[in-house]
């Protein structure tokens, strides 16, 4: 019997390091409001879900996603304030903003397009922190919605298994790559 797993492809972003401190200091006196930071190691910005995908057929995209990133170099992108996800009002994910460049347009709509993924209307975030209720986080987030935290260099992308499990999903990442390089990355699980 073939294993699946929920997959997706996202930009690395473990090498920022943005000045955070007074959002953690706003959470830490926060009450009620249970929270965990995802570890910087897994800092990524998504571009795509592969949703669940057996052996097999991550092996058929290997060659998609390989042609599809030798067309882009390294990316620099923005970063700027944080946001919540679905909403400030319900907030469940603390996210900073990512500047949605026509390099990056480029990339993950090729993506999709190669992958046969279903077309969603697409924002890179990155995710920072996760909640375990929904929450108003509209207080907590206003200083930080014209925080600058600088550019960043992209140089590599991967492949993340994503296991839902409660309020805190948890991401094991399976394979980087660099990007326009062809590399020769072992997709096995």
């Amino acid at each position: 019997m073939d294993q699946s797993v929920r997959l997706l492809i996202a930009l690395d972003v473990n090498s920022l390091d943005p000045d955070l401190k007074k959002l953690k200091i706003n959470l830490s006196k926060a009450k009620n409001m249970e929270h965990r930071w995802v570890p910087r190691e897994l800092w990524h910005i998504p571009l795509c879900q592969l949703g669940e995908m057996g052996q097999e057929k991550l092996q058929q995209i290997y060659p998609v996603i390989r042609s599809e990133i030798r067309k882009t170099s390294s990316l620099n992108l923005k970063l700027r304030g944080v946001w919540a996800y679905p909403s400030q009002e319900r907030g469940r994910l603390l996210w900073i903003g990512v500047q949605y460049s026509k390099e990056l347009r480029e990339l993950q709509m090729g993506l999709v397009k190669e992958l046969n993924l279903e077309s969603e209307d697409y924002r890179p975030y990155l995710p920072i922190v996760r909640l375990k209720n929904f929450r108003d986080v509209s207080d907590l987030l206003s200083p930080f919605k014209n925080s600058e935290f600088g550019k960043i260099q992209i140089q590599k992308i991967s492949l993340y298994e994503m296991t839902s499990g409660g309020a805190f999903p948890t991401y094991r990442k399976l394979n980087s790559f660099d990007l326009s390089e062809s590399g020769t990355c072992d997709l096995s699980l």
